[in-house]
């Protein structure tokens, strides 16, 4: 990861040339479409990659913006031609080699390519996160966070909705994220004051660890599937509902029970201080400020229990109990 103190459109004129294909999001695509051959993505859809992929002769991709489009430039690139330009820290998939894309409005996640580097501009940035942008913030946080209930997953035998494993073993498995769970706590700043070159690292070395170990599943499980039945039932906006508040109700409900199961009550508390540190979600009230209804996830659960994922086999065990006792 590179940090840089230029703005992205300065940051860019020594990257991108002829050879170059620059995508870019709804916010970035009218600062940098000056600068190259450059394609605006709206969202992360098959087709888009299918059509850029046909339609436009490059040998690298540079990918500005969101999630959305960092995944859609991996999916157009291939080895060694990509680099990215993070303008928001909302997930942690900075720097991963996989793709979440909609096909047939069902998201899917699959291997694609990873950047050569991801690249920070220091004051686009701060200047995203400023004020109404610390959701960004808290979406990276939530996004961070959900290896905590991915890792308990992780543990479980197939088949069993016992969460009674450790919580040594838990955290062991996640300690890039456990340390950023340390971080948030022993903080003496709110989140809007969170040191975002930090937040950053983190975000970039949890992504790392889907290269290192070759697969996501200590990254996102239960938490995300919940998350896209959400965003593909409801259509909630982005900028309201984001990624990582969506992906936070699965993780607590998962910690919670976890907690209960097991008997580490302290490690529930821990996290009810971590949501209300970094502003996720820890009440249906919380839920409908970002436009979350209870009945909105009670009905993402219910699509999860014919699967064998943990949040499936707890909501086929406890019902409409399971998300009561959370946020209730």
């Amino acid at each position: 990861m590179d940090f840089v103190t230029q703005p992205i459109p300065e940051a860019l004129c020594g990257v991108v040339d002829d050879s170059t294909i620059l995508l870019a999001d709804g916010h970035n695509f009218p600062i940098v479409r000056g600068l190259g051959e450059t394609v605006l993505v709206t969202e992360p859809h098959v087709d888009t990659v299918h059509d850029i992929r046909t339609k436009y002769r490059y040998a690298k991709v540079v990918a500005v913006g969101g999630c959305s489009v960092l995944d859609v430039g991996r999916a157009c690139a291939e080895p060694g031609s990509l680099r990215v330009f993070p303008s928001i820290l909302s997930n942690s998939c900075l720097s991963t080699d996989r793709s979440v894309l909609i096909r047939d409005g069902v998201r899917t996640s699959r291997r694609t390519v990873a950047p050569v580097t991801t690249v920070i501009s220091e004051p686009s940035v701060r200047a995203a996160h400023r004020g109404p942008g610390v959701k960004w913030t808290i979406s990276g946080l939530g996004d961070l966070f959900s290896s905590l209930s991915a890792s308990i997953e992780y543990q479980c035998s197939r088949g069993d909705d016992r969460t009674n494993v450790s919580l040594n073993r838990v955290t062991s498995c996640v300690p890039v994220v456990w340390a950023a769970v340390e971080w948030v706590l022993g903080s003496p700043v709110p989140v809007s004051e969170l040191d975002l070159r930090s937040l950053a690292r983190y975000l970039h070395e949890s992504s790392l660890d889907v290269l290192r170990l070759g697969h996501t599943r200590l990254n996102a499980a239960s938490e995300h599937l919940l998350c896209y039945r959400l965003q593909e039932r409801y259509h909630y906006p982005a900028d309201r509902a984001t990624h990582g508040s969506l992906v936070s109700i699965g993780t607590l409900l998962v910690c919670a029970t976890f907690s209960r199961s097991s008997g580490e009550r302290d490690f529930y508390r821990m996290i009810r201080r971590l949501y209300e540190k970094s502003g996720l979600p820890g009440t249906y009230g919380d839920l409908a400020r970002i436009g979350v209804r209870r009945e909105h996830v009670l009905r993402g659960l219910a699509d999860l229990a014919d699967t064998d994922c943990l949040l499936g086999r707890l909501y086929r065990k406890y019902g409409c109990r399971l998300v009561d006792d959370v946020f209730g």
